[in-house]
């Protein structure tokens, strides 16, 4: 078993891949739910994620989480001990995702005819995925800077989708330094800077420019100079 493969045994997989005898995923009272345990556990964990877009994460309360779902408290208590615990169920399932999501952002592109649309179309998913994850990526970002090397590890997981892919085309390409460290480098600032994107447009910088300074940034980085 992977380092990858314990921590997601450790936070359980999404419903869709497990059926009712999975040994992995069990309740806090530690039976393993059948299909309406596990969909009643999917229900809790939608919910965390929308009450999460309003709701700070350190303000969340078990009772909000349980209401969102339409059940109780007595409920939640049966799949998780805590809102952290759901948390990170949560984010543990969706970095699974989002590590192919990030992945298939930079494969699925037509690198060899159009390398600089194709740079563009990075930069402006990147950072739209942001935007539309942030309320999840914003729990991930506080956790791991705060040392919590679960929330850490997740981090570092669903970016892997993107430094893999880039460094896997920035060694086709023969980019002028380190394909790993390149890729490593594009990816840490491409996470930072969508993080920020909110801010750097309120002090002027237009959407349309951050991508193609973004896009700027890959294609001399990664794909080397015209």
């Amino acid at each position: 078993m992977t380092g990858h493969q314990i921590l997601l045994a450790a936070y359980d997989r999404p419903v869709d891949n497990l059926n009712a005898t999975d040994s992995e995923l069990r309740a806090a009272d530690g039976r393993v739910p059948g299909r309406r345990g596990l969909a009643t556990r999917q229900r809790l964990l939608d919910a965390t994620r929308r009450l999460l877009d309003t709701v700070a994460y350190r303000d969340l309360k078990v009772v909000d989480i349980a209401r969102e779902a339409g059940t109780s408290p007595a409920t939640f208590y049966q799949y998780f001990p805590d809102v952290e615990t759901a948390t990170l169920a949560l984010a543990g399932d969706l970095g699974e995702a989002w590590h192919e999501d990030l992945s298939k952002l930079i494969t699925n592109r037509d690198w060899d005819s159009d390398p600089d649309g194709s740079a563009h179309q990075v930069a402006a998913g990147m950072l739209e995925f942001w935007t539309r994850h942030k309320p999840v990526l914003r729990v991930l970002d506080l956790g791991s800077m705060e040392g919590d090397s679960r929330f850490r590890e997740i981090r570092t997981f669903l970016l892997a989708g993107a430094t893999t892919a880039l460094t896997a085309l920035a060694a086709d390409r023969n980019c002028p330094g380190d394909p790993q460290a390149s890729a490593g480098v594009v990816v840490g600032m491409l996470a930072h800077v969508a993080n920020h994107q909110h801010g750097l447009e309120r002090w002027g910088v237009s959407h349309e420019l951050l991508v193609d300074t973004v896009a700027g940034i890959i294609h001399r980085t990664i794909i080397g100079p015209d």
